[in-house]
């Protein structure tokens, strides 16, 4: 798979589905609704793990459910601490609620408040308030089992194209220098159509190109529009009405009329995420001038959050089985699914996902379904 690998994290475990080592985990809550528990890594975000759970970066603002003055900037917030995020919420947790969530995630449901004996309420309540308990949340790692965790290192995501749900606000636009080259690739300036009030010196911008809509191969519906990322661009002049940029990373020709938005990290490695939720769907485009897909390529899916294709997911690829005619007494008989490869989402919008793929036992093709791996 080249420079693309798995790698295998061997984390702690202080309770059933609580990672206290990596921080990622599933819980559930009293009325039964499932989420995550993550604990915050250095160098988090809430933009960043908002695009990692949620599929988008730009949910966060309107799902975070309390905290919000001590977390005005989705940069303020800090290692250790522990969030739950479920579908339309993100929330701080304490050690002790990570810890409840988690363990009835391993378990029978807890009994309702109300039905829990006064003596034992009380004991609870005490139980929770011993000191000991409270400043050291990682009391029982000398109980935890070990269990394997696994991160997709996808140094390359950077400059893939995916498709959008809209078509992407642009900042501004290139418009070609003074040079007779029409073309602009890494290393060279061009000049874009942001002026002064719009940027400073320093500013990075994301190079794309909105190559065209995406409709579904089988009912026509509108998907969103295949955006090719052609590179990224530094501001060095800024001047009244325009700015002359240096691009500093190109994955194909950039040209004027192509626009340009402020630059987002994508992450490098990805944390598989295990989801119980059953999925399908079909691959619906491949990159860019693609016919056919092998591994360590990228495809482009027909589901995204909304059906619960979130990156971090494993999928498997294969050509469904159908009914045909023994030859010998003409009866129907269903033949068996072709498994025929496997991916891995690495990036989801509402209605698509981009995945890459780990393994292809033959090419692989726009019309190829997709489900849950075993």
């Amino acid at each position: 798979m080249s420079s693309l690998r798995f790698v295998a994290l061997a984390v702690l475990w202080v309770l059933p589905g609580l990672c206290i080592a990596q921080g990622q985990g599933t819980g559930v809550t009293t009325d039964g609704k499932k989420g995550q528990i993550y604990k915050v890594q250095k160098g988090d975000t809430l933009w960043a793990i908002s695009k990692t759970y949620l599929g988008t970066p730009w949910i966060w603002p309107s799902v975070w459910k309390e905290n919000a003055a001590e977390i005005a900037n989705p940069h303020r917030i800090y290692p250790g601490e522990l969030i739950w995020i479920s579908e339309g919420m993100m929330r701080k947790l304490t050690p002790e609620e990570a810890a409840r969530l988690a363990a009835a995630a391993g378990q029978a449901p807890a009994e309702s408040p109300a039905a829990v004996a006064p003596e034992a309420a009380a004991a609870e309540t005490r139980k929770l308030a011993e000191p000991a308990r409270e400043s050291d949340p990682f009391a029982a790692l000398d109980a935890a089992e070990v269990a394997d965790d696994f991160k997709l290192e996808v140094p390359t995501l950077q400059g893939v194209s995916f498709v959008t749900d809209d078509v992407i606000k642009a900042s501004g636009a290139i418009m070609g220098n003074h040079e007779e080259n029409y073309w602009t690739v890494q290393g060279q300036r061009t000049i874009v159509s942001i002026g002064e009030g719009q940027g400073h010196v320093g500013d990075a911008f994301t190079v794309f190109r909105v190559r065209r809509e995406l409709r579904h191969p089988q009912t026509n519906e509108l998907l969103g529009y295949f955006v090719q990322i052609l590179g990224k661009a530094e501001i060095t002049q800024l001047l009244p009405e325009t700015s002359w940029v240096r691009v500093t990373e190109s994955w194909a020709e950039m040209q004027p009329g192509d626009r340009v938005t402020p630059f987002v990290e994508e992450p490098t490695a990805i944390t598989e995420v295990r989801v119980g939720q059953p999925v399908k769907g079909e691959i619906v485009a491949l990159e860019p001038y693609r016919l056919r897909g092998g591994d360590s390529d990228f495809v482009v899916l027909d589901q995204g959050t909304k059906g619960g294709v979130v990156p971090g997911r494993r999928l498997t690829v294969f050509r469904a089985g159908r009914e045909v005619r023994d030859p010998l007494t003409s009866n129907l008989l269903m033949v068996p699914d072709d498994l025929v490869g496997e991916l891995f989402v690495v990036k989801s919008s509402e209605k698509t996902s981009l995945a890459l793929i780990t393994r292809s036992d033959r090419e692989l093709i726009i019309g190829d379904s997709f489900r849950n791996a075993h």
